[in-house]
């Protein structure tokens, strides 16, 4: 969200001014309370107003308000600040003068005081009107403890007895086992479930996973799967030495390796001639999206993975969102049209399906979906993943958001460490103080709260 980590950044610029030792600018105390005041009460709107209910024009002109005040107030505070350096240093005398940097900050504070109490006296006429029309105020409580049910199984009940089959079974030769499929159909969830069943667990003396993607590296891909199978030994060896050390190793012994998203048969290529032929049953699982590449390794025995149809959809959707309860009787005709709406992905039916479950129970709330959901049906593809995930971020909690976001500094597939991340957030200022406690200690322990 563009608001509130705007809000964020402002008040990082505020605080780091505050505790400098030596600021490049003073500011008014009064001023400074007064901001942070401002920044404390939207951020708080944010927060609690936002995730309760869907996007409207007006709330979203209201962010946009949010923003752009936010960006004037850093405008102003760093124009000041460069030209006061710039000052000192001699390059430019004709700098700011203070009272000049005091009315710019005032002006800012003003409008977003404005847009502060515009958007207070809105949202006051519009909660009257929410519990006007709500008919059933206690819906959205009512939650059944068996929706945490995993529902990673969803309508992989059959094709995963299928790739059990094919992966312990087939003869002793070594076989390349492809999964294939369009993007968001479950080809990297069947390969997970497939990898950490008991079946493969105990069959295999040996099991590795390597994430392969468009910009694939020969080295990285050895490094992946040596340093699951012989730890410590990857380190700071050549392609061809980690290749040669994990040749070695798997020598007679049965290995269940799998290359996650390979998008070109070149990756393979690279790293063929590093994974013997043990003539005990070893197997490679590769997912990709790609048909024509499945079809160069020369194997039949992979998956194709297909569709849903309705039917097949209906009962994982309907636990995933009510877990062994039924669906309401008023709730299945819209319930039907957002399964049809899926379009058959398993991505859909899951995400779909988790947002759903932390709704209200209505006929109201659920036809915003179906509409939602109605409107990318005919889209592309891909374009069609990204907006039902799109949707999922929407509904996250808005602190969450900027956290999110800056994944989307890093490549695809890119390992990062948590170790980088918490004095990272931090930094950013996305985790609030609490007395007595260290910042990186309120990041753990909220990183916690949400994984158990």
């Amino acid at each position: 969200m563009a608001a509130y980590g705007a809000l964020v950044s402002l008040m990082y610029i505020i605080d780091q001014i505050q505790t400098h030792p030596r600021p490049p600018i003073s500011i008014d105390q009064n001023q400074v309370e007064s901001l942070t005041q401002l920044i404390s009460s939207l951020q708080k709107f944010l927060e609690i107003y936002y995730p309760q209910r869907g996007y409207t024009e007006e709330e979203d002109e209201w962010e946009s308000c949010i923003a752009e005040a936010a960006y004037h107030a850093e405008d102003v505070i760093e124009s000041y600040i460069v030209d006061q350096i710039r000052a000192r240093l001699k390059i430019d005398v004709q700098h700011i003068i203070s009272f000049q940097f005091y009315q710019g900050l005032q002006k800012v504070i003003e409008d977003m005081n404005l847009i502060k109490i515009e958007i207070e006296e809105k949202v006051v006429v519009q909660d009257q009107l929410h519990v006007m029309k709500s008919v059933n105020p206690a819906a959205g409580s009512s939650r059944s403890t068996s929706t945490r049910k995993n529902v990673t199984m969803i309508g992989f009940d059959d094709v995963l007895l299928q790739m059990l089959d094919k992966v312990t079974g087939g003869g002793l030769n070594l076989q390349i086992l492809p999964i294939v499929g369009m993007g968001g159909i479950g080809k990297t969830t069947l390969a997970q479930i497939t990898y950490v069943s008991p079946l493969v667990h105990y069959h295999f003396d040996i099991r590795a996973w390597s994430t392969i993607s468009q910009e694939y590296n020969a080295r990285e891909i050895l490094g992946q799967v040596l340093g699951q199978v012989d730890k410590g030994n990857e380190v700071d060896l050549s392609e061809d030495e980690q290749g040669l050390h994990l040749y070695q190793y798997l020598i007679g012994r049965r290995y269940f390796i799998v290359m996650d998203d390979m998008w070109n048969i070149e990756a393979w290529d690279q790293v063929r001639r590093f994974f013997p032929n043990n003539k005990n049953g070893s197997r490679i699982v590769v997912t990709t999206r790609l048909s024509n590449l499945a079809s160069q390794f020369n194997y039949s025995n992979g998956l194709h993975l297909k569709f849903l149809d309705e039917y097949a959809s209906w009962d994982p959707f309907c636990k995933t969102v009510f877990g062994e309860e039924a669906c309401p009787l008023e709730l299945e005709d819209v319930g039907q049209k957002i399964v049809k709406g899926c379009k058959g992905l398993r991505l859909s039916v899951v995400v779909i399906g988790g947002l759903l479950s932390k709704s209200g129970r209505t006929k109201e709330s659920w036809g915003l979906f179906e509409k939602n959901l109605s409107s990318i049906v005919n889209l592309e593809e891909n374009r069609s993943c990204l907006q039902v995930l799109y949707m999922n971020y929407n509904n996250l909690p808005v602190y969450l958001k900027p956290c999110f976001l800056c994944m989307g500094t890093y490549v695809e597939d890119a390992v990062i460490p948590v170790s980088y991340l918490v004095p990272f957030f931090v930094a950013m200022g996305y985790v609030k103080p609490i007395i007595g406690k260290c910042l990186e200690e309120i990041y753990s322990r909220r990183v916690c709260r949400r994984t158990c």
